[in-house]
């Protein structure tokens, strides 16, 4: 923890300690993940797992055949689709840690919000 993070829960008074130990940490990766197969956006991500999982298959089967081809035109054929399907599945998996990282931001901007909420509603009082 650095010192930022200290002052900050020093700075917190005791209610707010409490909604924040309540509010919690961060998830763990296993609970980050399962939340981007709900939601209103989860189709995308059941596409995007599709995809993935379809261009590994295709990147084995072009591997596969790079391997036994005799020709070298097929060779580079092959070899140009395996450097393809290779290419898909990186960017689907940078599409989804980008996904992991967007609902990381949306979820600290919702306690913000929280806090920000609580602060005003304590100032009314």
């Amino acid at each position: 923890m650095s010192d930022l993070d200290k002052s900050i829960r020093e700075a917190l008074q005791k209610e707010d300690a409490e909604l924040f130990a309540e509010v919690g940490g961060e998830p763990s990766m296993y609970t980050m993940i399962m939340e981007t197969f709900q939601g209103r956006h989860r189709w995308l991500t059941f596409f995007g797992v599709f995809w993935c999982t379809t261009f590994i298959v295709l990147f084995t089967l072009a591997g596969i055949r790079f391997f036994r081809a005799q020709e070298t035109r097929e060779i580079v054929l092959w070899a140009a689709a395996c450097i393809i399907c290779w290419s898909a599945v990186a960017g689907m998996k940078v599409w989804y840690w980008l996904e992991l990282n967007k609902n990381a931001v949306t979820r600290e901007v919702k306690r913000l919000e929280l806090q920000i909420a609580r602060l005003a509603n304590r100032i009314k009082s």
